[in-house]
């Protein structure tokens, strides 16, 4: 076989597994790929508390960490406290196919951080006021699974090994602040620094490999991709505004608005497949591609609304009702497209709902005056869905906790169970669905001082 005949084959061959690659599996080089976020990506806030009461929390946030779930909340405390939260996080995703039943697999992961730090001080200037200021770690990235693929098709015939790893987190610092406009009502804002510039990074990694080998138009070929994903340095400001207003003895309403932003990202992306070609062609063919750009990524308005029942000092009930609109969830690239990172798709293509969130929980006190000492008891129940291109993800959840309240300490723990079935993947893996749980456990501890 002569040189040019070699090398037009080559160049078919390779276009041809290329092409293929791009139509049936996860593409993670494109500008506008799907960002997973690991956690719930609605923007709750911190605490074990208030997650051992399923998240219910607008109406009743009397603790440093009022200033996540409603600033307004922040005028409740009395003394000045020190609060630290660490969380444990488990991600289990049961991958499924009716078409390609050789992807069936098993993604695993888990997390261990410290997911929210607070220091609180009230005082009095002409009002009451409480001032804070906050970390808080609120979207995880944490994702891996590998499986195996068989593509056949239009002279290709390759069997795939493919790992997928992804990791990273993204938080904020943020300084709050409460006002007593009457002992009843009060308000509160926090201001939400979202940057990588202190003490923690804020971005994701992503990493994918395949190796495949099979024949292409009857020839033997190896293929290996390697692809790095990675975007760092996400920053930009919001706020939470929110007010508490005390109807009755024993009936509270609470209200948040989070503001929308456009958090800006440096994205890198690393792109490398090398195809060796058997007898006859005796060819190795490699590609590669590199980007480095800076992109934007509209955050999205979310708002709630919380009642609390407090139907003696020792027994509450919260139910709150939340709205994040996805639907404005929009990254642009470094050329100025539009896409959905929800599904990848361009903007105008794209059919992103907007998802509303139900949460309700109650708290009982065991109060022991002799011992100084008070152990709540602590469950919630929640609806918790995640948007998708064209539908909405339904997730459930249910919590419990308890803790001890001993001068002035106070330790409080929580156990979080969510979860969804036969989820929408996008183009994570082609074709597929996923049975998904998540196990979550936090540990709070406050020093009033």
């Amino acid at each position: 076989m002569n040189n040019k005949r070699r090398f037009c084959y080559c160049i078919i061959f390779t276009g041809l597994a290329i092409l293929l690659f791009l139509n049936n599996e996860l593409w993670a080089a494109t500008l506008f790929q799907q960002m997973g976020i690991s956690s719930s990506p609605n923007p709750v806030g911190s605490g074990a508390r208030a997650m051992g009461m399923g998240g219910a929390f607008i109406a009743i946030a009397d603790d440093a960490t009022a200033a996540s779930w409603n600033p307004a909340g922040l005028i409740q405390l009395e003394k000045p406290e020190l609060s630290m939260v660490g969380a444990y996080l488990n991600r289990r995703e049961e991958f499924s196919s009716d078409s390609h039943p050789e992807i069936n697999n098993t993604g695993e992961v888990d997390d261990v951080n410290i997911n929210y730090f607070s220091v609180a001080y009230p005082f009095h200037y002409f009002r009451n006021i409480v001032v804070s200021a906050n970390y808080q770690r609120l979207y995880e990235f944490e994702r891996g699974f590998d499986y195996r693929y068989d593509l056949s098709g239009a002279g290709l015939d390759l069997l795939q090994d493919k790992h997928f790893n992804q990791e990273g987190s993204v938080g904020s610092l943020g300084l709050a602040a409460a006002i007593e406009i009457t002992p009843d009502l009060s308000f509160g804002a926090t201001l939400n620094i979202w940057t990588d510039k202190l003490l923690w990074k804020n971005g994701w990694k992503e990493t994918y490999s395949e190796h495949g080998v099979g024949t292409v138009g009857g020839n033997p070929v190896t293929i290996d991709t390697n692809i790095t994903d990675k975007y760092s340095g996400f920053s930009g400001v919001n706020a939470n505004f929110g007010f508490l207003w005390n109807i009755t003895e024993y009936l509270a309403l609470g209200a948040v608005v989070k503001t929308p932003f456009d958090a800006s990202i440096d994205h890198e992306f690393s792109f490398t497949q090398t195809s060796v070609f058997g007898p006859p062609l005796n060819t190795t063919v490699t590609n590669h591609q590199t980007i480095k750009e800076n992109v934007e990524l509209r955050m999205p308005l979310s708002y709630g609304l919380g009642f609390a029942w407090r139907f003696s000092d020792t027994f509450t009930i919260g139910l709150d009702a939340y709205r994040t609109e996805w639907s404005k969830y929009i990254l642009t690239d470094g050329q100025g497209n539009e896409f959905s990172p929800i599904d990848g798709r361009p903007k105008n293509e794209s059919d992103i709902k907007d998802t509303s969130q139900i949460r309700i929980g109650g708290e009982f006190l065991f109060v022991m005056p002799k011992r100084n000492m008070v152990v709540p008891v602590r469950a919630g129940l929640f609806y918790d869905p995640e948007p998708s291109h064209g539908k909405i993800n339904d997730f459930y959840g249910f919590a419990v906790g308890s803790g001890i309240a001993y001068k002035q300490f106070i330790f409080d723990a929580a156990y979080q169970f969510r979860w969804g079935r036969n989820i929408d993947t996008g183009d994570l893996i082609a074709g597929s669905e996923a049975d998904l749980t998540q196990h979550s456990f936090l540990v709070s501890m406050i020093y009033h001082f």
